[in-house]
């Protein structure tokens, strides 16, 4: 069976290399693609480019990644001062959400990826979550990488079914969620203290947006229980593939 194709969104940031110090990269962590090719799918990396409609043509699956915070502006907030924001990314991950769901396209969203969906469809965020039990200050990297929160979902969600549980342990690297959800999206799981962990669309549309990172759950037991997500978008993308052959076929 031919892989699906799944583009996933990158981060600009900038490093030292032996051209010099500070180089603008457009970066992804090896931890993003891994999962889905261990699932079946082709992956290729997209930073902003022109042509949305056209990436979004050629895909068969859509992951909008983590990263910086979306700039407040998008949902009539206002930014705070030690942030740096990416306009560019924005405006791009806004075009790819807004075009994926008018294609129907299997998308996973990943917390950044989850917020620039709420966004793209009308919702807004809370810009700082307050200091809770279970959502500290950012801290430091390891410290982030380790800290860990239950999750309860909506028992009619799809992710519930899809873990097979009402209740799990995730990780958390954010400080921002969904304060007002978009329009057609749903809040479906939740951290003890009320912030909204993860939403699903309405409607059969293959949409998954969760506020923790699967893919950096990488202890073995961890990364096993987040199988079933890696695998349920990947499906969608093989029947979105499936699809485009039939398409293509037909035109001939």
């Amino acid at each position: 069976m031919t892989r699906p194709f799944v583009g996933i969104t990158t981060w600009r940031r900038f490093i030292d290399t032996d051209l010099g110090a500070g180089r603008p990269a457009h970066s992804l962590g090896t931890e993003y693609s891994a999962p889905f090719e261990a699932a079946g799918a082709a992956v290729v990396l997209l930073p902003p480019t022109a042509g949305v409609d056209e990436v979004l043509d050629r895909l068969d699956g859509l992951v909008l990644s983590g990263g910086e915070d979306v700039h407040p502006a998008r949902y009539g907030a206002q930014p705070q001062p030690e942030k740096t924001y990416d306009p560019a990314r924005d405006e791009f991950e806004i075009a790819l959400a807004l075009g994926a769901r008018e294609r129907g396209l299997p998308v996973l969203a990943i917390c950044r990826g989850l917020q620039v969906s709420n966004i793209a469809f009308g919702g807004s965020l809370i810009v700082d979550i307050p200091s809770t039990e279970d959502h500290h200050p950012v801290r430091g990297a390891d410290e982030q990488l380790s800290a860990r929160h239950p999750v309860s979902f909506a028992s009619d969600s799809r992710l519930a079914a899809l873990y097979g549980v009402r209740e799990r342990v995730v990780n958390t690297i954010h400080h921002q969620s969904v304060d007002i959800p978009a329009p057609g999206l749903r809040p479906v799981a939740w951290a003890p203290d009320g912030i909204v962990e993860a939403v699903e669309a309405d409607g059969d549309w293959p949409f998954w947006a969760v506020q923790w990172h699967p893919e950096k759950m990488i202890d073995p037991v961890e990364a096993a229980e987040e199988l079933p997500l890696f695998a349920a978008f990947v499906s969608a993308a093989h029947e979105r593939a499936a699809e485009h052959a039939a398409a293509e076929k037909g035109t001939r």
